[in-house]
């Protein structure tokens, strides 16, 4: 059975070897990942990257969100041992909220966690749009679909997107839209830790990409 070191996967829109693309997500339980449309858009077989065991393992969509560009992924082979899956906030966060945001923006080249502390500026996008918060501070490329925490453990959001109107400013999808795309399929968090740093690993727009990044770095 698969072992896996973390459960706070990435997974990011970012091309740094021609077609090669990754992101970050985080379990909900020992079988299903949540992370952003836009990472595995228009992929056949997309794979999570364990990186402490250097493997990648397929995955395959099972339900997404345009609107919120949420997806909801599931594995294909067995599900993973003893998963550090993270609890999900289930209600809405203030405005001044500090969270922070958890990803690996180069799995390939880096194998440690960016963290970037933002705080809630507004509880919607700049378009009016409520299923997401308006944040202070700036994601980098390559966090798209990664998990934002709240300073008692909870994911408070998943990061969206760098917003081109504002300077300084990230989207961050809500939780309570996470929650909802789990409740429609019938799919239940194991909330059973809080380390946060425990929580992580990479995905990337397939198998075939993984063999890419061995072939171009010899990882």
């Amino acid at each position: 059975m698969k072992q896996l070191i973390g459960s706070t996967l990435s997974l990011v829109v970012m091309a740094f070897a021609g077609d090669m693309h990754n992101g970050s997500g985080f379990f909900v339980n020992s079988d299903y990942i949540v992370t952003a449309y836009h990472v595995v858009e228009n992929y056949e077989n997309t794979c999570y990257y364990d990186i402490e065991n250097d493997t990648c393992y397929q995955v395959h969509v099972v339900d997404y969100d345009l609107e919120t560009d949420l997806v909801l992924l599931k594995l294909d082979d067995e599900p993973v041992e003893l998963p550090w899956v993270c609890r999900i906030a289930h209600s809405e966060l203030p405005i001044g909220e500090k969270l922070t945001s958890y990803g690996y923006p180069e799995p390939f080249i880096d194998h440690e966690l960016t963290i970037i502390p933002l705080n809630i500026r507004v509880l919607y996008r700049y378009d009016g749009n409520y299923n997401y918060y308006r944040m202070t501070g700036t994601l980098q490329f390559g966090m798209s679909g990664g998990p934002n925490f709240t300073t008692d453990g909870r994911i408070g959001g998943m990061s969206k997107s760098i917003s081109t109107i504002e300077q300084n400013t990230s989207n961050l999808v809500k939780s309570t839209e996470v929650v909802r795309l789990l409740n429609k399929n019938g799919v239940w968090e194991y909330p059973n830790t809080r380390n946060v740093e425990k929580c992580a690993v990479s995905i990337l727009n397939s198998i075939k990409v993984f063999k890419s990044a061995h072939d171009e770095w010899g990882v």
